[in-house]
């Protein structure tokens, strides 16, 4: 592992863009003309806020120093009305993650070190159990981590989101 590699952060950007065609596009081309690889995305339109056309909410890794040029790349896009970064760790962030399992989940499987975690049974079918589950990145990925360890997790899909 280079001393980059070792550098790096997950980090959290929310956009407020104007809802034209064209805006995640812009967003996901600047990341990848400057190597930044996108972990997670999520968006919407903007049919609930007066304020601005959509959101979306990007996490990625890389070193402080190119979070900062990222930043201003994004920033200068057309489309882009406002931009809010956070560490991944924020406590003002959630994520959410449908989930697939070999087995039941119980309580204790959805325990965090410091809270429950919102766990919701979706399906059940021919011994795959499929769950909702929510909570603060902290809580979640340890609880996703230790299910992958005990060898029943089949999948997993998430988006991080924050206000």
């Amino acid at each position: 592992m280079s001393s980059n590699d070792r550098d790096k952060q997950h980090w959290v950007f929310r956009v407020r863009v104007a809802d034209r065609s064209g805006a995640l596009t812009s967003i996901a081309s600047a990341f990848s003309n400057r190597a930044v690889s996108i972990d997670t995305v999520v968006g919407h339109g903007g049919n609930f806020s007066p304020e601005h056309d959509g959101t979306i909410v990007v996490t990625f890794w890389c070193t402080p120093t190119e979070k900062d040029e990222m930043v201003r790349v994004v920033r200068r896009l057309t489309k882009v009305i406002s931009l809010e970064e956070c560490p991944y760790d924020s406590e003002s962030l959630r994520k959410s993650a449908v989930i697939r399992v070999t087995r039941r989940l119980t309580p204790r499987d959805v325990a965090g070190r410091e809270a429950f975690l919102t766990c919701e049974q979706m399906e059940e079918k021919r011994g795959v159990w499929t769950y909702f589950v929510a909570g603060s990145p902290s809580e979640l990925d340890p609880i996703v981590t230790a299910l992958k360890k005990q060898g029943v997790l089949q999948d997993v899909v998430y988006s991080v989101i924050g206000l």
